[in-house]
Formats: C-alpha cells, structure tokens, sequence
C-alpha cells in the first residue's frame, strides 16, 4: 500500500502511523449520508436565505445594520457561483450582480469596512465558474480584473503598512487569491512578489507541526482560527497550481498541518477552541476543505486509510456547522442559542450576515474538492485508541482523546483571553455545549456578551491562602504589562511555566461495566482489542508561579471512556485545597437543570448531563449563582473544597440521562 506519509521531523508522526495502524485492524466505518447532494443543499440554503437581501447593485445588504458589511457580497457570488456550476441556473443573475459589485468594490478602493484583501480569491473562483455562463460579461470582468495592482490596492502590504509583525492571515489570504488572478493570465506581475512575502512573512510562522502562528512575529497570538483560516487558503493556492520558489516548503507544512487538523479534531467534528473567533461556524468550514482536499491528495497518493480518515473528517466538519443551521436557512454564527442581535459571544468584527456568507463561500470551496462517495471511510483518531498531545509553538494547548471523548486543555498563565485549565469536554452523541465547549475568560478581549459576568472559569485547581482568600488557576499570574488583545502576551511574561509529562502506557483496558474494575484486554470489547490500543490516558501538569501562596500545582488527569480522574496536588502552606467546575447553564434558549449533593454537582442539557464527584473524606461543594459569560452562553461556579488538605480528587462523568 502506498502511504500518504508524514515528514521526518513531523513531531506527531509516531501517533499518525499508530492511528494508521488501529484504524486498519478496527476497519472501514458504514458511510454517513453526507454525499455532495447534501452538501451542496447546505451551502443553497445559507444562499437562499440571503438572496432576498441582495440589492439591485448586486450588494448583499446585512438585515442587522442595512449596508454591505466586509466581504458579505464576494462570499455569496463565490457560494452562489459553485451551486450555478452544480446546476443550480436560477442563480446565475444574482451570482453575476454580486461579483460585479465585488470586482467594482476593489477596482474602486470601496470595500465595505476596508477589508479588500479579502476579496479576490472569492471573486477570483465565482469568476473562474461563471465565465463559461456568461462569456461576455466576463470579458468586462477580466478588463476591470487586470487594472488591479496589489501593493497599492490591497491593506495589509508592505507598501501600504512597512510593518512585518502586520503580514497575518490577512496578506496570505490575498496571496491566495492573487494567484488565481495570475494563473487566469489577469495579472501583469509573475508570482515573485507572492514568493517573497510567503518566504519572509509566512513559512516561518508555520510550526512543525503544521499549525499556522497568527499575530505579531516576535509574539504571536495563535488563535486556531487563523491558523485554519490561513491553511485553507494557503490549499487553495497549492491546489490551483502554485509551483513558485517556495512550493515545495509549503506543500510540506501544509500536508503537515492537515495531518495535524486530522489529530486534532473532536469526534463532534470541531476544532479546538483558543484564541479570537473560536467557535464560529467558519472554523469548521475551513476545515473541511482541508479534509476535502487531503482526502483527494492522499486517494492520489494510493493511501486509502488516511483518504477515509480525512473524507469522514470532511463530513464531520459540514455536520458540525449544519447543526447550528435556523428554520430561514441561515446559521447561528456562533455556537449558542440567542438571537444574532444580541451578539452574545460575537467578536467586535464579527457580523452576522458576513460570517454565514463566508461560511457557505468555505463550504462552497470544500465541495468544489468533495473526494466522492466511491472513497471507503475509516474513524477518526479521537474515534478510536487513545492519545495525548501537546501542540508546539505559542499554541499552549494539550489534547486527550479515548474513543469518542476528547479533552482540551490549555496551558498559559498569564493570556486573560485564553486562560488554563481543562476548558473542552467533548463527547460522541452528547450534546457539544455541555461538557462545557469552552471556558471563559479574565478580560473578555475581543469578544462581546449579551449577559452574565466576565470572570476566569475552567476545570482547575484553587486554594485558599492563610489569609482567607480563594485563588484559582483560572485567574493566572499578571503578565507585567498591559494586556494587548491585537498582540497578544509573551508566555514568559509574569515568570509562570507548566511542564507537561504523559505516563506510559498501560497495558490494560477499561472496559465499561458497572462495578468499574479494570479488567485484562482480553475481556475488553471486541472494537478495542482490533485497534490493538489502550482506551485509557494518563498525564500530569505541573504548573509553577508565581501563585499567591503556592509554589506550584500538579494536576493529574486519568481518562478513561466511561470517567476523568482529576487529582490537584499543591506545594505551599495552604488552608484548603479546592477544585473549580464549570456548568453549563444555558446556551441563550434553553436553561440547564443544575443539581447539587453533599459529594457531587450535575448539570443536566438537552437529554444529557455532566457530573463531578469529590472523592476526599469532608469534601464540600459550593455553587455560586452568579452566571459567567461563555462563549456558547452562561455558565455558573461550583467549587469542591477539601479543608486541611492539600490535594483533593474528583471525577467527571457525561452520558445520556
């Protein structure tokens, strides 16, 4: 069997041949129902639903603020233009007015709320696919097209900007674009200029691993988003033909961070959340076309495990933004319930009418790429084994999974926007909002909330000082200057630093029976012993100060299918050692049921529930009834007190109610 192989010095490229392994011993998985059909009837969907807000102009006019916001209208002539492709006629006019606004929007220097550099992949591939419709218009398009002169008509340049920290994701995505423009023979420059800015600015903010650092060079801020967003983009370019100075360099990296979107992707079929614009929908759009195209890529290369692998991750990405799909065929942005005028958990850029537009012009891009139904589909890796990794770079992220759970945790002290902490549970066939999705934040940065408190919350430790006073690691250690949501912190700013150590692999699983004994691999089911693998994860976190009080934390997590050990260790003089726990409360529409016992704390959501259980003699739990501001809604505090001590153990266990 040929093999779609991983590089060399690919950090995780044990952990992708040992899924490769597993996945070939546990064998193909039934088909999910999501073929181009469907896909394609998401995408209209999202196009219809904004079709009746197109302008006699061609402008899709946002219902919100009654004007053309970003790269509302290019999106939705990309989208529109792959369904007219896909057979879909009746949308040819309103695809053609869009992308002649567009086209006439950079030509002119009028992009709504300055955002051209935005513009010219979406209206590079709605021209590409409309031109065959419509041969004389596109004759004007190309005129209007080649008048285009990058460095000038574009924002974040080098010309416009001098300032190498400013060539983000924002650059990369007009490159991307550009090119298009130039293998239609529109543009009057070759590709050396793209060269130059992807080899000074872009492939050295890649990681080992793949992952695309956004944010300042000397301290970028890592968002996944932006790094997905770039690597969808940079994929466009590299599919369409790109072969400049430095193609190969960037097919490495990219190939390298799809292996790693692949690792890293909940069975819910999410990325992790970190960092500015986690959780909107688009984050799942751009990573299935990442799926989509390096399932193609690895069916060429004759590998037709990871090519399944890669297709069903596809599939799961479509699904996980379709789940948040409303009546008119628009999506909820963000993953909670309230109403889009509230803006609860939007970014203070964010708009509603542009983001479902992006979202569709991604998934539009995904099905363009769509590797077909003839390919065979294989699990997930957070389906099947079991596996801990540490993100490289400025990332601080760790990720756990055992088949169908899996656990994000991140690590820096001193970021009040990303704070530390086990901040994502998320399970197979449970809701995705309840384990929670998502922690809150110290300072709320860049994101706004309709209701409840901004204040640090993650599962994590917390200790009461001899001087009566809670502390928790949620709260972090002070950066020692002003936190800056565009730049972001340096980690080692305040002196703070966590060591992370994975425990060896045990040669038992746990299989799920009531007593909760652990028993031989030979007694485990039958899908586990196939994939040859253990189900179970052990890993410590050290994290040192400065702490008021303390010297240092250990947390110690033990994850198993059916329940997560947590073990907080402390070293200082302390007075009680505590454990916090987030609830899911409500997501915007629907109002969680939260329980409290004497030894435990449950959060019952949508016909599921989460519960934590102190294991320590004369453990208390306190709920506070203050909401907190989360992403996906409000969550609310419990904390698990253990007087005298210092450490405690609880557990934490989700099902179906």
């Amino acid at each position: 069997m040929n093999s779609y192989t991983a590089a060399a010095t690919y950090p995780w490229r044990n952990e992708l041949d040992r899924y490769r392994t597993a996945a070939v011993q546990a064998g193909p998985v039934p088909a999910d129902g999501w073929n181009i059909e469907r896909k394609l009837t998401l995408v209209k969907q999202i196009v219809c639903a904004y079709k009746k807000h197109q302008h006699g102009d061609g402008a899709i006019i946002d219902p919100y603020s009654g004007t053309e916001r970003y790269y509302s209208t290019p999106a939705y002539a990309m989208a529109a233009a792959v369904l007219v492709d896909a057979g879909h006629m009746e949308l040819l006019d309103s695809a053609s007015n869009a992308l002649s606004q567009s086209i006439d929007a950079v030509v002119k220097g009028s992009a709504p709320d300055n955002h051209p550099d935005f513009y010219p992949v979406l209206m590079m591939r709605a021209y590409m696919l409309l031109k065959p419709h419509l041969p004389e218009q596109a004759a004007i398009w190309a005129e209007a097209l080649k008048t285009i002169h990058p460095e000038q008509d574009y924002v974040f340049t080098m010309t416009r900007m001098n300032n190498p920290n400013r060539m983000i994701n924002w650059n990369a995505i007009m490159i991307s674009g550009e090119y298009l423009r130039w293998g239609e023979q529109l543009a009057s420059e070759d590709t050396a200029w793209m060269d130059r800015y992807l080899e000074a600015y872009h492939l050295p903010r890649f990681t080992a691993l793949g992952l695309y650092q956004d944010g300042p060079l000397d301290r970028p801020n890592c968002p996944f988003s932006y790094d997905i967003a770039t690597r969808y983009h940079l994929g466009v370019m590299l599919d369409a033909g790109y072969e400049g100075a430095v193609a190969d360099a960037l097919r490495e990296k990219l190939r390298s961070g799809a292996f790693s979107t692949l690792l890293m992707l909940s069975p819910l079929g999410e990325i992790p959340p970190r960092g500015r614009s986690s959780q909107h929908q688009w984050n799942e759009a751009a990573a299935a076309y990442v799926c989509s195209l390096h399932a193609s890529l690895a069916m060429q290369a004759g590998d037709s495990v990871l090519a399944g692998a890669f297709a069903r991750a596809a599939d799961r990405c479509f699904e996980a933004v379709e789940r948040w799909l409303m009546p008119d065929g628009r999506l909820k942005i963000v993953r909670n319930e309230y109403a889009p005028e509230k803006r609860h958990g939007y970014e203070i850029y964010t708009n509603h009418t542009c983001y479902n537009l992006w979202t569709a012009a991604a998934l539009a891009h995904a099905c363009l790429r769509d590797p077909g139904e003839d390919i065979i589909q294989y699990s997930l890796p957070s389906e099947i084994g079991s596996r801990v990794l540490q993100a490289d770079g400025w990332f601080e992220t760790v990720l756990a999974s055992v088949p169908g759970q899996q656990l994000v945790l991140h690590t820096a002290l001193n970021d009040p926007y990303t704070i530390p902490g086990l901040v994502r549970i998320q399970q197979a066939e449970l809701p995705g909002l309840i384990g929670p999705s998502a922690a809150s934040h110290v300072q709320a940065g860049f994101t706004e909330f309709a209701e409840g408190i901004v204040q640090p919350l993650s599962y994590c430790p917390a200790w009461k000082t001899a001087d009566g006073i809670w502390h928790s690691l949620a709260e972090g250690i002070p950066p020692g200057s002003v936190y800056d949501r565009d730049a972001g912190i340096d980690p080692a700013s305040g002196g703070g630093s966590v060591v992370f150590e994975s425990a060896a692999p045990t040669n038992k699983v746990r299989a799920a029976n009531k007593t909760g004994d652990t028993v031989p691999a030979a007694d485990a089911k039958a899908g586990d012993r196939a994939a040859g693998d253990t189900v179970e994860n052990a890993f410590d976190m050290t994290w040192m100060g400065p702490l008021p009080g303390i010297r240092s934390v250990c947390s110690r997590y033990v994850q198993r299918a059916d329940q997560l050990t947590v073990t907080y260790v402390f070293e200082g003089e302390i007075e009680a050692a505590g454990a916090l726990i987030p609830l899911m409360y409500s997501d915007g529409q629907e109002q969680a049921v939260i329980t409290q016992t004497g030894q435990g704390v449950r959060t019952e959501y949508r016909g599921a529930y989460v519960e934590s259980t102190a294991h320590d003699a004369g453990a208390v739990i306190r709920l506070d009834q203050q909401e907190t501001s989360s992403r996906n809604g409000l969550l609310k505090k419990a904390r698990i007190e253990v007087h005298g001590a210092q450490q405690l153990t609880f557990t934490i266990q989700l099902g179906r109610m």
